[in-house]
């Protein structure tokens, strides 16, 4: 989460580790094994150092990378209100090579799917709220201007990709997000209980799911299970 003036960055501050439980539980049925977190700092250009290749030399073939929190491909140049700071190290880069290849724009605001995924389908030009929650404000067709705009902004969109290896380090990689924090744990929750399979091939993902009506404090996430989810994208990976 971005930082205030004289914040430090601490691993307690990590906001989707509900949502990471959530898919991590399919991962294990798998034979998975948690290794560690990855913390992944603010870069502050004034006072740290990148961190390079020889940082992450522990990361294996094998691994898996699990992410759950958007990543910020675009954050820097949209300069939106609400937005993901960027660690600027070798790993990351290297992850963000590879989201490169499905989405042409990631920020909180707007995402775009590439010409080579968003070519077989019609509308998969999102726009975003900002305040308040982070529902779906309207969609474009790639090749068209106009936009469509939903009845009303309870409609959430998510995004999963799971791909053999990521550039470099050669790892697979897992991204299981939504566009704010909320978003996020449902659809990591809708992924884990209604879709796990997905998480064992190579593919990149897009569902839709209303959230008109979440119960305010709710106990447990089972109120999960009567939202209706609809897949809007399934893009087949080479494995």
């Amino acid at each position: 989460m971005p930082l205030r003036t004289g914040d430090v960055a601490k691993p307690s501050k990590i906001r989707d580790g509900a949502a990471f439980s959530e898919i991590a539980a399919p991962l294990a049925k798998l034979g998975y094994e948690y290794g560690s977190i990855l913390f992944n700092s603010p870069f502050n250009p004034k006072s740290d150092k990148k961190l390079g290749q020889e940082h992450f030399t522990f990361i294996k073939p094998d691994d898996l990378l699990v992410l759950t929190t958007r990543p910020p491909l675009d954050d820097l140049r949209h300069g939106d209100k609400k937005h993901v700071d960027e660690s600027s190290t070798h790993l990351e880069e290297q992850v963000f090579a590879e989201f490169r290849k499905y989405l042409a724009v990631c920020a909180r605001s707007h995402v775009q799917l590439t010409s080579a995924v968003g070519a077989e389908f019609e509308e998969f030009d999102f726009e975003f709220y900002q305040h308040k929650n982070a529902r779906l404000k309207c969609s474009r067709q790639l090749r068209k201007p106009r936009s469509k705009t939903p009845k009303d902004s309870e409609i959430a969109i998510g995004f999963f990709l799971r791909t053999p290896s990521i550039p470099v380090y050669g790892c697979g990689l897992l991204a299981c997000f939504g566009m704010g924090g909320w978003e996020t744990l449902i659809w990591n929750r809708i992924v884990r209980t209604r879709y796990p399979e997905w998480v064992s091939r190579p593919c990149f993902i897009i569902g839709q799911f209303d959230l008109k009506g979440l119960p305010a404090h709710p106990p447990t996430l089972d109120f999960v299970d009567k939202i209706k989810a609809e897949i809007l994208l399934e893009y087949k990976i080479a494995g």
